[in-house]
């Protein structure tokens, strides 16, 4: 078996040393991206656990709002006690919903119960989180107002 001569085995060391350069560096941009990559997972966990958090009231406090409002729409005035006089066990139909008066995102308190309102699943969807409760009076065409007793 022949020797390798010096420079051969300085060509060996150093394509090696490149070899190993590159593979440190494969491995740090690897690292990086995976850092990346928890990071913005990691903020979108918070950012859902933030909405999640200030969206969500409690089952007591909406007890409470449905019974203090007596289970009446404060926008459109539909309740459990004036479907059932049509027909007993109607009410029961009727999706009520704790809203709140001043949105979260709009500045209002997420965990008071005085910023919470009674409210017909038809009236919280156009109310929605910019409206207020005045703005989605002027729009609707359904309530005690437009209600026909003949047509229930």
């Amino acid at each position: 078996m022949q020797d390798v001569n010096l420079p051969d085995q300085t060509i060996i060391i150093f394509a090696l040393a490149f070899l190993l350069a590159v593979a440190v560096l494969v491995m740090a941009l690897f690292a990086y991206l995976y850092k990346r990559q928890q990071n913005q997972l990691m903020k979108q966990e918070m950012m859902y656990r933030e909405i999640a958090g200030r969206r969500r009231i409690r089952a007591a406090d909406k007890k409470y709002v449905f019974e203090r409002d007596n289970y009446t729409c404060q926008i459109c005035g539909m309740s459990k006690d004036y479907m059932d006089s049509f027909e007993e066990g109607l009410g029961d139909y009727l999706l009520l919903e704790a809203d709140h008066i001043q949105s979260v995102a709009q500045g209002g308190s997420g965990d008071d119960v005085d910023n919470l309102q009674c409210l017909c699943w038809r009236c919280n969807r156009k109310k929605g989180g910019r409206r207020t409760n005045e703005e989605v009076m002027d729009m609707i065409d359904y309530g005690i107002g437009f209600e026909d007793p003949e047509d229930i």
